[in-house]
């Protein structure tokens, strides 16, 4: 698995935010081979935070 990353997305002509991680990093990045953690925020920062955090409890 990867490491926990944030990543963004345009909705509703908004540029949006969520934290995940590809789970197979041999594959193609797809929304089939991501893991999400929380929901999508316009808080860049927050989600930054949230990934950083992540990585560090999963000792990456």
């Amino acid at each position: 698995m990867g490491k926990w990353k944030v990543m963004s997305q345009q909705l509703a002509g908004r540029k949006m935010y969520i934290v995940g991680r590809q789970l197979d990093e041999s594959k193609p990045l797809h929304g089939g081979n991501v893991e999400y953690c929380g929901s999508y925020t316009d808080d860049r920062e927050a989600c930054e935070a949230l990934a950083e955090s992540l990585n560090r409890k999963a000792g990456d």
